[in-house]
């Protein structure tokens, strides 16, 4: 298998992430589990509300286990990637990425703890805020980083003809870049706003903007290659 060439630095990081979600997950098990009252709250709406409640014990997956899970696919990705070696050319916005994600992963695992403790007010719009604002920040710093991405198989505009294409794909992604930072200056702006919007219209304008800037990078790939 062909994957990143990691220096010493790269492997403190990776290490780093592994101790922090083995952490995270020892004290979920261990103090988190037992503080938390029988019933918790497990799902939030667009407006940060809570809107759904399972027993607790089935919050050990998501808690405990799957930000080690989405890290260890994350280490995995560039070494079962057919042009894994590429992605030592895009090293640093990568482990950016991951090292991203998987925090995000933690903090999420930990909106049923906190919220269940009464350190989140279950009808406040802060879980709305941060999922918005840590989605509009990501889509933000990978439009900056698009032009960067060498091609692969699992990190990029992913499309056929981008990966059929090496210069489709560089020019796809440059243009990606701005439409990337559009859609996340708009999740941006529905983090500040998510409380004072009715949910129904804040769904609407985030699919509008997610999936139009989606459908047009496509459009955009698809005539480059009819060209």
């Amino acid at each position: 298998m062909v994957g990143l060439d990691y220096t010493t630095r790269d492997k403190v990081l990776w290490v780093a992430l592994l101790a922090l979600c083995l952490m995270s997950a020892a004290v979920y098990v261990f103090w988190a589990l037992p503080a938390m009252p029988e019933t918790v709250p497990t799902h939030w709406g667009a407006d940060g509300s809570v809107n759904g409640w399972s027993d607790k014990g089935s919050t050990i997956f998501m808690g405990a286990v799957m930000p080690i899970l989405m890290l260890a696919l994350l280490f995995a990705v560039p070494f079962f990637d057919p042009r894994g070696a590429n992605f030592n050319r895009f090293k640093g916005i990568y482990q950016g990425f991951s090292a991203a994600f998987t925090v995000f992963m933690i903090v999420m695992a930990w909106l049923t703890p906190a919220t269940a403790l009464g350190l989140i007010p279950e009808n406040g719009s802060l879980v709305s805020t941060l999922v918005f604002g840590f989605f509009g920040l990501l889509l933000v710093g990978l439009g900056v980083a698009m032009p960067h991405i060498e091609p692969n198989y699992t990190f990029g505009v992913r499309i056929p003809w981008t990966l059929d294409d090496p210069d489709n794909w560089r020019r796809t992604h440059r243009f990606a870049g701005p439409v990337f930072v559009v859609m996340g200056a708009v999740m941006l702006v529905a983090a500040f706003f998510s409380a004072s919007i009715p949910q129904a219209a804040l769904v609407a304008v985030l699919l509008v903007a997610l999936l139009g800037g989606v459908a047009l990078i496509t459009l955009y790939s698809f005539l480059l290659w009819k060209k």
